[in-house]
């Protein structure tokens, strides 16, 4: 690796920030701009339209498994494009819909393509070209989905008002494809492919031949870790995190418009959206500098302190607190299911893994949005919502905290078991 020369796999993760950066603000942070417009123009209620985001979670959930894999070990770059191309085209067939049906249609093709667009197949290409400084690259990239929200945002609602919903959709369709195929190029499957090294990939070959106890990565094919209990308690604990994150933001914005105004929801949401973008990246940082189970703790601590918060809506002061607090937490949903793991199982057969704890992630999203405002609908209160929320999120830091625990334990007798002329090393429990 030249010194003098800026490593490309910088060039990856500033092609992923912008990628995050449009995509997925447009199916998740930006999409409640269209409830209303949509509704009141097409005559169907706001829960009917809703559903569209539960078909695209749905659909994310069965798909991410085999999209995972094909990503790992097909032709990533044209599968990539094909999924932009695809989210655009489905993405643009909102602005034709005529009855609640062709939303529901559009919805389920928008759910296949974005699957293999946005997070999964950055995840993966970043996993590859970094072996240091992985959880910090990996987060600025999935950083770009804050930034790009509050700039996404009050664009959308001006072409909205001005020219209308289905305009809106086929503007940002035709934004997909103008800035986001450039990108996809930019986007080497692995260093590799290039004559590179990972990123720090000599410095950690170094530091394991030094170590009594190496580091090194499990490396265990997705058959192989599906054997293992801690597998399966990791992917719970990963349910639990991302059902408190994509339930409690679903209903955020009602919750304190309910409370102290629309205009006060309003500046809230913008302070946490800023506080997002840094959030990822200090998070990310924190994974690589002090390990996953203390950046676990503290990201899990954070989040649950927000969501105590909300407990006490009345307090303007503390609103501001829990925005602070809310915007680093919320991002255990995005920066922990690839750093961890990443961490925990490796490099080797990330993609195929990552794409089983994806569709944990997004199992979690499509059941958490109608279960808080079940919650909510039935109690006439979220605080049900929010208590329910706190135990989540203890029992997440909980599984995730074993998991790690076992998983290490393994990795170590893997080391026990390969370790030549049958030398005797220190092992941990």
């Amino acid at each position: 690796m030249n010194n003098k020369k800026i490593f490309y796999g910088w060039w990856v993760v500033a092609a992923s920030v912008l990628i995050m950066a449009l995509l997925h603000p447009l199916i998740t942070t930006c999409w409640g701009l269209y409830v209303k417009p949509v509704t009141k123009d097409m005559g169907f209620s706001r829960s009917a339209f809703g559903i569209c985001s539960t078909i695209i979670s749905g659909v994310t959930v069965f798909l991410s498994p085999y999209l995972g894999k094909w990503l790992a070990k097909k032709n990533t770059q044209l599968i990539h494009a094909i999924c932009v191309v695809g989210l655009a085209a489905s993405y643009a067939s909102f602005s034709l819909g005529q009855n609640i049906t062709h939303f529901y249609i559009s919805a389920f093709f928008m759910g296949a393509f974005s699957c293999g667009a946005i997070a999964l197949p950055v995840s993966i290409i970043i996993t590859n070209w970094f072996a240091k400084k992985r959880g910090l690259a990996i987060s600025i990239a999935l950083a770009g989905s804050g930034f790009g929200g509050a700039i996404i945002s009050p664009i959308m609602a001006n072409i909205i008002e001005n020219y209308g919903w289905r305009a809106s959709y086929l503007v940002f369709a035709g934004a997909m494809l103008i800035i986001c195929l450039p990108m996809i190029i930019l986007m080497k499957k692995s260093p590799e492919t290039m004559g590179f090294m990972a990123y720090g990939a000599d410095e950690v070959a170094a530091t394991a031949q030094k170590t009594i106890v190496p580091k090194t990565e499990l490396n265990m094919t997705l058959e192989e870790v599906k054997k293992h209990s801690f597998f399966w308690i990791y992917l719970f604990g990963m349910f639990c995190l991302c059902f408190v994150g994509f339930g409690s933001l679903s209903q955020l914005a009602a919750f304190l418009a309910d409370v102290h105004g629309a205009a006060f929801a309003a500046g809230i949401l913008s302070l946490f959206l800023i506080i997002v973008t840094l959030g990822k990246i200090s998070l990310g940082w924190v994974y690589d500098k002090f390990g996953t189970r203390i950046g676990t703790g503290y990201s899990c601590i954070v989040f649950a302190l927000a969501m105590a918060c909300l407990l006490f809506p009345e307090y303007k002061p503390l609103m501001y607190v829990m925005a602070l607090l809310y915007g680093v937490g919320i991002c255990t949903g995005t920066v922990c299911p690839p750093v961890i793991t990443a961490a925990m199982f490796g490099s080797k057969h990330y993609g195929e893994i990552y794409g089983y704890v994806n569709r944990s992630v997004y199992l979690g999203a499509a059941l958490s949005v109608p279960a808080i405002a079940i919650v909510y609908d039935k109690t006439g209160s979220y605080q049900a919502a929010w208590i329910l929320c706190i135990a989540l999120i203890i029992i997440s830091l909980l599984a995730l905290l074993y998991s790690d625990i076992k998983c290490r334990s393994l990795t170590t007798d893997k080391i026990n078991i390969q370790k030549p002329n049958g030398q005797a090393t220190h092992k941990i429990i």
